[in-house]
């Protein structure tokens, strides 16, 4: 299900799902060139992503990023006063976009019910109440003792590697 080939009906909403406003790829064609010219290049598209799930391969280039560092700060000096901004091309985005939804069919029933972050209908900040009440009770003696660690969020999520 997850690696069958799309149809062009598929694919249509999957493009016009996608923001039609964002920053456009390396290529200069962003969302509202896809939405707008639909009519004239939705069978062009379809081939090109339909090529990538028959062939199992892309267009050279296709997956060119461009990755811009866009400062948090006024006089930023250092890596983690920018943030890292990834302009990707459109066609990718859509490939990308097909895939994440026939992911998102099944991802509840192979994601752990304790993991919260990257499942639709749950989300992390229903687990800050619980990891309070955790780190309140480290305290109390248990067999075997206690352990809590601390990840730092803004080092996973904000920087670039």
């Amino acid at each position: 299900m997850l690696i069958k080939c799309p149809d062009f009906l598929e694919i249509k909403n999957v493009v016009f799902k996608l923001n039609g406003n964002s920053v456009p790829g390396p290529n200069g064609f962003g969302g509202v060139f896809y939405h707008s010219c639909w009519e004239i290049i939705g069978t062009n598209v379809c081939n090109v992503v339909q090529q990538f799930f028959k062939q199992n391969w892309i267009f050279p280039r296709m997956n060119s990023n461009v990755v811009s560092l866009i400062p948090k700060i006024q006089d930023a000096e250092s890596i983690k006063d920018y943030i890292p901004i990834v302009v990707a091309n459109f066609k990718f985005k859509i490939i990308f976009k097909i895939l994440a939804d026939r992911l998102a069919l099944v991802a509840a029933r192979i994601i752990s019910p304790n993991q919260y972050g990257f499942v639709q209908g749950r989300h992390i900040q229903d687990y800050i109440g619980i990891a309070s009440e955790v780190i309140n009770m480290l305290s109390k003696k248990v067999r075997g003792g206690n352990m809590a660690y601390k990840v730092d969020i803004h080092k996973v999520f904000d920087t670039l590697s």
